[in-house]
């Protein structure tokens, strides 16, 4: 199949790409709740673009001006660049607030990856084992000062001191990754990255063709090390380099993002800044503020929410209310994680053969508009995708308690008990719901459950802790990638790095085995990985069986009347906020 490229020409080259298949387009929901027909699933994308210059287009008949408020149910843990590595916080940051090398741009559907701060998107060696990033000149933070070259190579190493929660690849690609912990506590002489001048430069281990795409992450936005805490509260007040700055943070509750006086739109092909001001409140009842913007009466009309759209709403998003909703694309699979070290394989299954799908999207108001059924870790529009269903891994049905029950007998593991958290402070009481099934279908295939109720604020902190009491459940919750090829997929989800240093993975597993398979397929082309990586999963699962794949994420984007140019980033599932504007 026609995949991006990676090229190299002459000694040293930059990023050129061949014909790529077409970007999905967004859709509207159709149908209803019972039986509608799921959309189609575009072959996933990302062109490159090395001499894309700013500013950024402007949409026509766009407005400058007002304020949009995002409205929804989860809370980001914090704000750290370093730290980050969730959907929501991802677009807030990368749109908003934090420039990195690299960016992606939006062109008629499709996502493009064009310069940011850099020149180009980098210059390789002929052995592939170096990479040359040039700065921009001119560009400040919020609070005047210049960004530098060394402001970025401090970020990478900074982000080494953050990888039980954030990524992973510099661990595994960049020269001395593998022993470096960080400028506290390793020092700042670190030889994957380096500033010179101008310039930044990754030192590899081996061929990274997708680093381009890595240097989008906030991981490699530039920090000033004169203004940072040494803390992940840097974050609440950093300074921006992108069109919006924070103006106040209230962990859990409030964000308020203001212009940042600094940013230049000439020097930034990829963001557009229309209105003054973002206020994104946390921790909302998403049902009742999905009414709300439906109704558009007030503020409201200037509202947007993606969360998933509850059942009760369906049939107003695909009627008379369609053009206030996008049902896109995600790059998002979410599935049920289980502690490999603490359940058993044979109570994997158990777990898996039990699994009360049904019953437990009923509860939670799935739709077929939010969700398709998974049976796979890679998502259908993945190149090497291969289509497999392994005994209880379909993502539908309410489970066999019989079947699972005899099978808990054969492994000797009656009454097993598992350990997980749940959301209890849930305004629309959803997540207490669901937990409610879930726990009475599994007592009821036989096993104990022992479910831990805390705030929404502190679950994602609680759920990535390595050695807490949990058994399942743990983060990640599910996947998305960060660029369209599966390298983006298993070496951050399964790899033996994440557990080194402390974070955790699907399975919480660290074998051998499977960092030799994924080095084998990492040293072919990224042709050549695609087939790979489909024969990895299936293998994965049969051998592993590390998590339970539950659904396909659709993105669910709801709006107010007076809120426009809304636009799915099919990549990443969510709106592309820098490109909206409001009606005053």
């Amino acid at each position: 199949m026609r995949w991006t490229h990676v090229l190299a020409v002459g000694a040293v080259a930059s990023l050129g790409l061949t014909a790529a298949c077409s970007a999905p387009q967004q859709t509207t929901g159709t149908g209803s709740t019972g039986g509608a027909a799921q959309p189609s699933v575009g072959q996933a994308a990302a062109a490159l673009d090395p001499a894309a210059k700013g500013p950024a287009p402007e949409a026509a008949g766009a407005k400058k001006g007002g304020t949009l408020t995002v409205s929804y149910s989860t809370a980001p843990a914090d704000l750290d660049p370093s730290a980050q590595f969730y959907q929501d916080s991802g677009a807030i940051m990368t749109r908003l607030v934090h420039r990195s090398l690299t960016a992606f741009v939006s062109r008629g559907g499709k996502q493009v990856l064009v310069p940011d701060l850099a020149t180009d998107l980098g210059q390789v060696s002929s052995d592939g084992l170096t990479w040359t990033f040039t700065i921009k000149d001119g560009i400040k933070y919020s609070d005047g000062a210049a960004v530098t070259a060394e402001d970025i190579a401090y970020s990478v190493k900074r982000s080494f001191a953050f990888t039980d929660t954030g990524p992973t690849y510099q661990v595994d690609f960049l020269k001395g990754g593998a022993d470096y912990k960080g400028p506290w506590e390793s020092g700042e002489t670190f030889a994957g990255v380096e500033a010179k001048g101008n310039q930044v430069i990754f030192h590899l281990e081996k061929r990274w063709e997708t680093l381009p795409y890595f240097a989008a992450f906030t991981q490699v936005s530039p920090i000033q090390k004169a203004k940072e805490t040494k803390s992940r509260d840097y974050g609440n007040n950093a300074p921006a380099t992108g069109p919006y700055m924070i103006k106040s943070f209230t962990q859990g509750t409030e964000l308020t993002l203001v212009r940042n006086p600094n940013w230049v739109a000439a020097t930034d092909p990829a963001r557009t800044a229309y209105l003054d001001s973002y206020v994104f409140k946390f921790g909302q009842d998403s049902i009742k503020v999905q009414q709300g913007v439906l109704a558009s009466n007030g503020p409201d009309a200037t509202t947007l929410n993606w969360d998933a759209i509850d059942a009760s709403l369906v049939d107003q998003v695909t009627g008379a209310k369609a053009n206030q909703f996008i049902n896109g694309q995600s790059s998002c699979v979410i599935a049920i994680n289980m502690d490999t070290r603490k359940i058993p394989l044979e109570v994997r299954k158990a777990l898996a053969i039990a699994y009360p799908f049904d019953d437990i999207n009923k509860a939670a108001g799935a739709t077929p508009q939010s969700q398709t059924p998974a049976s796979t870790l890679i998502p259908p529009q993945i190149p090497g995708w291969v289509d497999y269903k392994l005994p209880g891994l379909s993502g539908t049905g309410n489970g066999d308690p019989v079947a699972a029950k005899a099978m808990l007998a054969a492994a000797g593991k009656e009454n097993f008990e598992l350990v997980y958290y749940y959301t209890n402070d849930d305004p629309s009481n959803v997540a207490q719901q669901v937990n409610q099934v879930r726990k009475t279908k599994l007592e009821a295939a036989g096993f104990k459950v022992t479910d831990m109720g805390v705030a929404n604020r502190e679950r994602r902190t609680l759920i990535a802790k390595l050695d807490g009491p949990q058994n399942m459940l743990q983060s990640p919750g599910g996947w998305c990638y960060d660029w369209p090829s599966a390298d983006s997929i298993f070496p951050p989800m399964v790899s033996s790095t994440q557990i080194k240093n402390n974070g955790t993975n699907w399975g919480n597993l660290a074998d051998p085995k499977i960092d030799a398979e994924m080095e084998r397929i990492l040293k072919l082309s990224i042709l050549e990985q695609g087939p790979e990586w489909g024969k990895f999963d299936k293998w994965l699962m049969e051998t592993y069986l590390p998590a339970i794949p539950y659904y396909y994420d659709r993105s669910n984007i709801l709006f107010g009347t007076k809120v426009k140019n809304v636009l799915n980033d099919p990549n990443h599932g969510m709106p592309i906020l820098d490109a909206i504007w409001v009606d005053q």
